[in-house]
């Protein structure tokens, strides 16, 4: 089935759980939550919000019917202020300020204040309090220009507007009526609007869960609830149903996107078994080639290391034919000379010529001498020592041999340190050395046997066996040690001793030559290093080699 239907059917079941939707579809979650919240929300938003625009409204109807009726009230007073003789009169306007508290009962306080061009003075409160004994500077200004000035007070346990009026009398601002002027009335109007806004918000709210309920069980839930059937079915494996394309336009395209890429899953489902099967068999020809084609390479690579150790040997021996050559030639004609004055020497009776013909045999000697060393320096090839991971060369060798190894029924244990030094040594050489003593080890074991190398940095200075190659030049001290042992047939006693001479063979009619161990001494010898063998006839055969350790400064300082 594919990732994605997976993953989009999870998804959809979560959101919709059809177990707990359906036994508990009252459960506050989901679309249905979502929507409640909303709604809820929404009517709350506009309830508060028509709430707040009404009490303002109210607020403001309120202000200006206080100071409509607050003008009059001032108008009032200063049309009976003017005939009954003056402002002065604390006792009429006594009497004035206790009817219009009668007429107003919402008036708190009364206040009247006398205006002359040089001061503004109280001449009569109703305030219980200590009431401040003239006008603001600003509000004389505005009191003296006709003009009223209303502020709204909240200080008091109960909210009025302070509401300050001119005084006029004959067109004259002889005064000020200041009151205290009750919005109570106002506030409870308002109060008794926002319970009923409360009231009406959560009925609302309710009437609009309710339908939401519905409305998403009737055209969600159900919708969702066979869609959901219908991938349970698929995951199930039954990849033939298909999804009911009814409810919402919504739901309708999910469902119809649904069937859609469900025949995709069917038809990618049998391109799948399809390229299944040509990989299966793609696979199967693959590796039948990669095996031809890795027996083929491997037999190349036996090939080749047998070719080049044959050229070599070839080399080795026509240069060993060339050196015979020369050294024939170069020593034939002092030992014809010596054999002349050999003869003379034996027919020469004084003593002056036996003298004469014995320095010409001595010179002679010595020209041979000098003869035979001039051509062992001119035919030694120099090492050129480097640091070697002996592991890795022995990984190397050993992959050239697994076929050999696998043919001749030879199992194989290596035991490699891990943390093992490099050695000093020629790469070839070294190369030579392991390759020459595995092949005679398997070669040692015709019916099968048992292959063990293993390499230890060692600290003995002894070493096990009949040693061929004693103390080296570089090895003192710490040393790299090199096992390689066989269960083959074993050496004889008598051939232990001639088995590194070279042409020495055993196996003349396997195609030995006799040059292998020759090459494996030598190649111990030139890279200061030790050689030792043991061997029990029909038991085996163990070789154990130290090679020097790398220290690049005594090594140049030997070189």
């Amino acid at each position: 089935m594919s990732s994605n239907l997976l993953h989009m059917y999870k998804y959809m079941e979560e959101t919709f759980d059809e177990g707990e939707m359906f036994k508990k579809w009252f459960k506050f979650d989901g679309i249905m939550a979502w929507f409640i919240v909303t709604g809820a929300m929404l009517v709350g938003l506009s309830i508060g919000l028509m709430t707040l625009l009404e009490s303002d409204i109210v607020n403001q109807a309120g202000a200006e019917n206080r100071h409509v009726a607050f003008l009059r009230i001032s108008e009032f007073v200063g049309n009976m202020i003017g005939k009954t003789g003056g402002i002065r009169d604390v006792a009429v306007l006594q009497e004035l300020i206790q009817d219009v508290r009668e007429i107003r009962p919402r008036i708190l306080r009364l206040s009247v204040f006398e205006i002359t061009p040089a001061s503004s003075s109280l001449i009569v409160s109703t305030d219980p309090e200590v009431p401040p004994q003239t006008l603001d500077p600003q509000e004389r200004t505005e009191i003296e220009a006709g003009r009223p000035i209303m502020q709204l007070d909240e200080s008091s346990a109960e909210r009025a507007w302070r509401i300050t009026a001119p005084i006029v009398i004959d067109g004259k601002v002889v005064g000020a009526l200041r009151g205290l002027f009750s919005v109570q009335e106002y506030d409870d109007l308002i109060k008794q609007e926002i319970e009923l806004a409360k009231a009406i918000g959560i009925g609302v709210v309710l009437v609009a869960s309710l339908t939401f309920l519905l409305l998403i069980h009737v055209k969600i839930h159900r919708p969702v609830h066979r869609l959901l059937h219908a991938m349970g079915k698929v995951e199930a494996g039954d990849l033939s149903s298909h999804a009911a394309t009814t409810g919402p336009v919504e739901i309708q395209e999910v469902a119809s996107q649904f069937n859609r890429m469900l025949d995709r899953v069917r038809e990618a489902d049998i391109e799948k078994d399809r390229l299944l099967d040509e990989i299966q068999h793609f696979n199967q020809t693959l590796q039948k080639r990669i095996a031809e084609a890795t027996e083929e390479l491997q037999q190349a690579n036996r090939d080749l290391v047998e070719a080049r150790l044959a050229v070599e040997e070839s080399q080795r021996l026509a240069a060993l034919g060339e050196l015979s050559a020369t050294m024939a030639h170069e020593l034939g004609n002092p030992l014809n000379a010596l054999s002349g004055h050999l003869q003379m020497l034996t027919q020469a009776g004084e003593s002056s010529n036996r003298q004469r013909h014995l320095a010409v045999i001595r010179s002679e000697v010595d020209r041979m001498v000098a003869i035979i060393r001039q051509v062992l320096d001119q035919t030694r090839v120099p090492l050129r020592p480097a640091p070697i991971n002996l592991n890795r060369t022995i990984q190397e060798v050993l992959s050239l041999l697994s076929p050999d190894l696998q043919k001749q029924r030879v199992t194989l244990k290596t035991d490699l340190q891990a943390d093992l030094p490099s050695v000093a040594g020629d790469p070839r050489a070294l190369h030579g050395l392991l390759f020459n003593l595995a092949v005679n080890a398997v070669q040692a074991m015709p019916s099968g046997g048992k292959l063990t190398i293993r390499t230890r940095a060692a600290c003995s200075t002894e070493i096990p066996g009949a040693v061929i190659v004693s103390e080296g030049a570089l090895v003192n001290g710490t040393t790299v040690r090199l096992t390689i042992a066989d269960t083959g047939n074993g050496i004889p006693p008598e051939h232990l001793s001639r088995i590194f001479e070279p042409f020495f063979t055993t196996r003349h009619e396997q195609g030995g030559t006799g040059l292998g161990l020759a090459i494996c001494h030598r190649v111990v010898t030139d890279s200061g290093g030790r050689l030792a063998v043991k061997s029990v006839v029909r038991q085996g055969t163990e070789f154990t080699v130290d090679l020097p350790m790398w220290k690049e400064r005594e090594i140049r300082r030997r070189q």
